[in-house]
């Protein structure tokens, strides 16, 4: 017999089952809820380690991302070592995270200026360069302007190399070029903008010696012989050419003796070498040359060989349009903006003369400072000329004091027509219509002390007759 189907009461049926309903959902809720809670708890835990991901995964991801330039030597990397290199990946930084201080994890993330070198090669010019790391232009033009009171960024030389730092913004905060290695010369980026003059110097260690020769034929092979430098004996050769012929009066036989001064920073040679003091015995007669503090060379008396520096670089007297002032500041931003020359109201044509014998080595055309000319003369002075508008001398001629080397004009960035002057003692500007040139024809008694003592050091050394 079959028995009909009963009614299972246990189960709830109307209104129990929808409390029922209600109560499910709610613990559900609850025990999700209380879960989320326990998972910040444990991420609060941690710190800053959220942070750090956020501030670490675009780092790695530039790592990745752009390639270096191919002529591009990187000096300073600005990635901390293991960061996004060597295979190891996002994640796994972010897990070494957690075994490290957040101190340390914060100091790694912080970039650092990023420093690149270019080797300048034939061909090469700034504004080529700036485009080929993505400098704009507008930077370039705020580095030239600033160089235009010294001129050491142009022109390029093939072999000299060129550093430039960079923000993590690739802006360009730093450029800098080795003079040679006693000197290290950099535009930075100011707090007002534009860039300011930075020279970066290193101590020289000097050292004197002397080189002794016999005259065997001509004068010249027989200094080569000695070991002196063409520079050298042309030195010495304007210095006595007045006293007696080198090749006239010079016999067989016949010795010389030159000291020398030479500089160097770690076993480096900075520059060439220095004449300080000529002897040559010629047919028993002496005649000598010694270099004073003023950089002009005088005889055993003190009675002066060379000629005395010109004040003016013009044949008459004009009037003084901008003095030199090396602590000039820029009227509108506020920066560092020296005038290291004195500005002559030469009207565009006069004649310019050399204020004293040396060498030309330097004529060039630069957007600011216009056609100019720089000499180097005897002894620790240099000279520069700006604003041309026209060059009559060439790179590596000989000049004569009071000779005309150009027509002055109004070229570069000027209101007018006018000469730029320019003294260097010891490469340095100084006021040319004030500083204490060498303009006397013998030497002051309040100097002879001093220049006594510097003669019998020479004549020792040459005595001693040191062939190196």
């Amino acid at each position: 017999m079959v028995h009909p189907k009963r009614k299972l009461r246990w189960l709830p049926t109307g209104p129990r089952l929808w409390l029922l309903l209600i109560v499910c959902v709610f613990v559900f809720f609850l025990v999700v809820y209380d879960g989320s809670v326990e998972d910040d708890q444990r991420a609060e835990n941690f710190g800053a380690l959220p942070k750090q991901r956020i501030m670490l995964d675009p780092v790695a991801t530039q790592i990745a991302d752009v390639p270096k330039p191919p002529s591009l030597v990187a000096l300073a990397p600005s990635i901390p070592a293991g960061i996004g290199e060597g295979g190891q990946t996002v994640e796994e930084t972010s897990n070494d995270l957690i075994s490290s201080s957040p101190v340390d994890n914060v100091t790694q993330s912080v970039p650092k200026p990023k420093v690149v070198e270019h080797t300048i090669s034939s061909g090469n010019t700034l504004e080529g360069i700036f485009q080929k790391y993505g400098f704009p232009i507008s930077t370039l033009y705020n580095v030239l302007e600033a160089d235009q009171e010294y001129l050491v960024l142009e022109p390029l030389q093939v072999g000299d190399k060129l550093r430039f730092e960079t923000n993590d913004e690739g802006e360009l905060i730093k450029i800098s070029r080795r003079i040679d290695p006693s000197k290290t010369i950099a535009y930075v980026q100011h707090d007002n903008g534009g860039f300011v003059y930075k020279e970066e110097l290193k101590p020289i260690t000097w050292s004197q010696y002397a080189k002794h020769g016999e005259v065997e034929g001509s004068f010249y092979l027989s200094a080569k012989r000695a070991g002196l430098s063409d520079a050298n004996i042309m030195i010495i050769s304007d210095l006595l050419k007045s006293r007696f012929d080198f090749r006239r009066d010079l016999r067989v036989g016949d010795e010389f003796d030159v000291v020398l001064k030479q500089g160097d920073v770690e076993g480096e040679p900075v520059g060439s070498e220095q004449v300080e003091a000529v002897r040559i015995k010629v047919r028993g007669q002496l005649y000598q040359a010694f270099l004073n503090s003023d950089g002009r060379f005088y005889d055993e008396k003190g009675n002066g060989l060379t000629p005395a520096l010109r004040r003016w670089p013009t044949a008459v007297t004009y009037r003084v349009s901008s003095s030199f002032n090396p602590n000039r500041k820029h009227p509108v931003t506020g920066r560092p903006s020296p005038h290291n020359g004195t500005d002559l109201a030469t009207p565009s044509g006069t004649k310019i003369l050399a204020t004293g014998d040396g060498i030309v080595t330097r004529t060039a055309n630069h957007r600011y400072a216009g056609r100019y000319i720089d000499i180097d003369n005897i002894g620790k002075y240099s000279t520069r000329y700006l604003h041309l508008s026209k060059i009559l001398v060439k790179k590596g001629q000989r000049v004569k004091r009071g000779q005309v080397i150009a027509l002055s004009g109004a070229t570069g960035r000027v209101t007018g027509p006018h000469l730029h002057y320019e003294l260097h003692v010891n490469g340095r500007p100084v006021n040319p219509m004030t500083a204490r040139i060498p303009t006397m024809q013998s030497i002051p008694k309040g100097e002879r002390t001093a220049f006594n003592k510097s003669i019998a050091t020479w004549t020792e050394l040459m005595d001693a007759r040191d062939v190196l």
